[in-house]
């Protein structure tokens, strides 16, 4: 059983570099190795962000196990994953906000997707006709999957302490949010 995480990047009009990280506690047991189990996860995550903008390209994600304090790069996964969500798109730093939620205070994990069209939305809050498709995307996001061999990826998040803490459940916001622009290696 380790911990690992899953960094999805992908771009916006080819242009904006857009990231995802999905932290996960990984089990293998019977075939089910931690590149079966990934693959699952993240298959299910793509699939539920095909509601946002053409404009969005998912091609791929890194995956790093957590070891002594540190992310380690495993392996480098090619995905090639477009929105399918027709109209004018938001200004980029709009997006819409999921908390999933871990035993104990604060320990939340947090996600915010770019990309929401107009169409999605009526004065900056998501459409009624949206709420399967959040679901489905939050389902995919705190939900464990158990493979076919029995090995198990769990979602979760890992504090300052490197303790692991799985996700019980999640809510995502109706209001549009705002993401925080950050410099890679700066951390502003």
């Amino acid at each position: 059983m380790t911990i690992e995480r899953a960094v999805l990047m992908g771009t916006i009009a080819s242009t904006v570099q857009i990231r995802g990280m999905y932290t996960c506690q990984v089990t293998p047991s019977g075939g089910d190795t931690s590149a079966v189990l990934w693959d699952a996860y993240m298959t299910s995550i793509l699939d539920a962000l095909e509601f946002l903008s053409t404009l969005v390209h998912w091609y791929e994600y890194d995956v790093q196990e957590y070891s002594g304090g540190s992310w380690v790069l495993q392996d480098v996964v090619s995905v090639n994953t477009d929105g399918t969500g027709g109209g004018d798109i938001l200004p980029y730093q709009n997006a819409i906000t999921f908390v999933a939620k871990a035993y104990g205070l604060r320990k939340i994990g947090r996600k915010f997707l770019p990309g929401v069209t107009e169409s999605m939305q009526v004065a900056g809050v998501i459409g009624a006709g949206y709420a399967a498709t959040l679901a489905a995307f939050l389902l995919a996001y705190v939900t464990p999957f158990t493979g076919i061999g029995g090995g198990v990826i769990t979602p979760g998040i890992v504090d300052s302490s490197g303790s692991f803490h799985p996700f019980l459940n999640g809510v995502v916001s109706s209001v549009i949010g705002s993401m925080r622009r950050r410099k890679p290696g700066i951390g502003i």
